[in-house]
């Protein structure tokens, strides 16, 4: 999505005024992870689902939309208005895994979620350096539509790529490794302390 400007000119044929305000249109849809973290919180909070649970469903939703809109995109054409609100879909279902890789590192390992998120981020900012070269290397000769489908296909690739590990190697529970104290109660056991302070009360 950081070569959406590019995108705009070569193949939709904005002019650098109307590139700017285009371009920054669809980012407009990452409000969208505030009432997603509320519903993860709330199923998590209510005991209705496991943190695990909440964390893949989160993700693999947000993943697989926003993949499916990358190929929506494609086959757009040279359609401004549609390929816009397109993106701006797009950028919205992104941002619905946002709530799962902003907060994964706390369920994992609350003492070491500084470092992990540290780490983690710095993959993804070596994704971020590495998609404009990718980008100029797909579109070197005359950035095409064609040449454009080809950078959209892979991006949604790499989102199904990122939702099928995550829903078999993803976790919301604490780690053996985490190193938290006895005494620590952990998101599950408050839970099941909240399930069972509602049950009492009915």
């Amino acid at each position: 999505m950081s070569c959406i400007p590019l995108f705009m000119h070569d193949v939709l044929g904005f002019d650098m005024t109307k590139n700017g305000t285009f371009s920054a249109l669809p980012f407009l849809a990452t409000v969208t992870m505030i009432p997603t973290g509320w519903c993860a919180d709330w199923l998590t909070s209510s005991g209705r689902l496991s943190t695990t649970v909440v964390r893949k469903i989160f993700c693999v939703t947000g993943f697989v939309l926003a993949g499916c809109m990358l190929i929506v995109v494609a086959y757009v054409g040279c359609n401004r208005a549609l390929a816009v609100a397109v993106m701006f879909i797009a950028m919205g279902c992104m941002h619905i895994a946002f709530p799962v890789f902003v907060t994964n590192q706390l369920d994992l390992a609350p003492l070491h979620a500084g470092k992990i998120m540290g780490q983690t981020d710095f993959v993804a900012s070596l994704a971020q350096i590495a998609a404009p070269h990718v980008v100029g290397a797909l579109t070197y000769h005359r950035s095409t539509r064609y040449e454009w489908q080809i950078i959209f296909f892979l991006g949604a690739g790499v989102y199904a790529v990122g939702a099928i590990v995550f829903v078999l190697f993803g976790s919301g529970d604490l780690q053996s490794w985490a190193g938290v104290p006895d005494g620590h109660v952990t998101s599950e056991e408050q839970q099941l302390d909240a399930v069972t302070v509602n049950q009492s009360d009915v």
